[in-house]
């Protein structure tokens, strides 16, 4: 059970490390569209202030800058660096439309698109929190600094203190909102916070759905890949390595193991007996693997170790130590555990001649030890 959580922690920091660059690449994607469509304000393409487009531009560029260094030089893995990759989108969203208004509203869903895809609901709240709160700075600073709303009714690109201008300058008797900070609490940040709370529980069920299937497909790999009595990696996962990882390695050592008098245990005390027998010699073998031993159940009493790069003296200490807990063992009635070992190094591209001769080895101290025991 504690290697399927393992198993399991793995894959969510596999599926963040991923989202991570998701993420980073499609900000990326944003930023290039933003540069874009500033470059078609600039030559006269979009009716759109051309100072406005340029702050939110620049202030894109700049908030970008820590992105693409945390995507060159930062371990993608660190738990805390969603919540500041989303925090910079969440910023970045709300300067474009502070200064862009009407024109860039939807912007505040695109952090929310961005968070569902770790997985967590409260990353996905976490987003909707900030969300709100810079919805709130920019919807207040747009209004006095950003796309005046007129500008739909009179097909203009101005800004509210030129209207007011006009007004001051001009006998047009317009009645003057006197506290725009409550109107726009009211009736632009709060039915907006309402919607992105749609968005935001709708997600959360995607969400929810992500993380069951991240579950499942760590218990599929974990099954697939392990054998369930013994805890050790089983065959399919030995033949998998053979092919996609060991031809890779430079150098591997094998080291093949089969359980002694198996057969005779078992037809004179019974299979649990065998069971514990095997029980004892897997978990020796167990207690040695690390990330660069790796330990497979080929057969019923068959055992195959194999170190990635090993070094001077590391096989022969391997085989010691198992062989110094399988000396201090015993179970049922005094039964000692005992096995044949055989051991062979050479390249990982001859991983199959490598493992037929630790195998070889194997069976001939096998019969060598029949031999003594006669």
């Amino acid at each position: 059970m504690d290697d399927f959580k393992e198993q399991y922690r793995q894959e969510l920091i596999y599926q963040e490390i991923k989202s991570n660059k998701h993420t980073l690449k499609g900000f990326l994607c944003f930023f290039i569209a933003v540069a874009f469509i500033w470059l078609l304000t600039m030559v006269g393409f979009f009716e759109v202030d051309k100072s406005l487009i340029t702050i939110s531009f620049v202030s894109t560029a700049v908030l970008f800058t820590p992105l693409l260094c945390i995507y060159l030089k930062s371990d993608l893995s660190k738990p805390w660096l969603k919540y500041f990759i989303l925090t910079l989108i969440c910023i970045v969203s709300a300067v474009i439309i502070t200064f862009l208004s009407i024109h860039a509203v939807l912007l505040y869903v695109v952090p929310l698109l961005f968070a569902i895809q770790y997985r967590k609901r409260s990353t996905l709240w976490f987003v909707y929190a900030v969300n709100t709160v810079t919805m709130l700075i920019s919807s207040l600073t747009s209004f006095y600094y950003g796309i005046c709303d007129l500008n739909i009714l009179l097909e203009s690109r101005h800004t509210r203190n030129w209207y007011l201008d006009i007004i001051t300058e001009t006998s047009l008797n317009i009645p003057f909102n006197e506290n725009p900070v409550f109107v726009i609490i009211v009736f632009e940040v709060l039915p907006r916070s309402i919607i992105l709370l749609v968005f935001t529980i709708m997600l959360q069920y995607i969400i929810v759905s992500s993380n069951e299937d991240a579950y499942r497909i760590a218990d599929l790999t974990y099954r697939k890949e392990t054998d369930l009595e013994t805890r050790l990696f089983n065959k399919n996962k030995y033949e998998e390595m053979v092919t996609d990882y060991y031809p890779k390695i430079d150098k591997i050592a094998a080291i093949f193991w089969d359980v002694n008098n198996l057969k005779e245990i078992n037809d004179k005390h019974g299979h649990a007996i065998g069971d514990s027998l095997i029980e004892k010699m897997s978990s020796g073998l167990y207690a040695q693997s690390d990330k660069r031993c790796r330990v497979y159940r080929i057969g019923g009493d068959e055992f195959l170790m194999i170190i990635d790069n090993p070094n001077k003296g590391e096989t022969e200490s391997k085989v010691k130590s198992v062989k110094e807990v399988l000396n201090n063992s015993s179970i049922g009635d005094g039964i000692k555990v005992s096995s044949a070992v055989g051991m062979a190094e050479g390249t990982g591209r001859d991983i199959l001649r490598v493992v037929k001769a630790a195998d070889a080895r194997m069976y001939e101290d096998k019969k060598q030890s029949k031999e003594g025991r006669q």
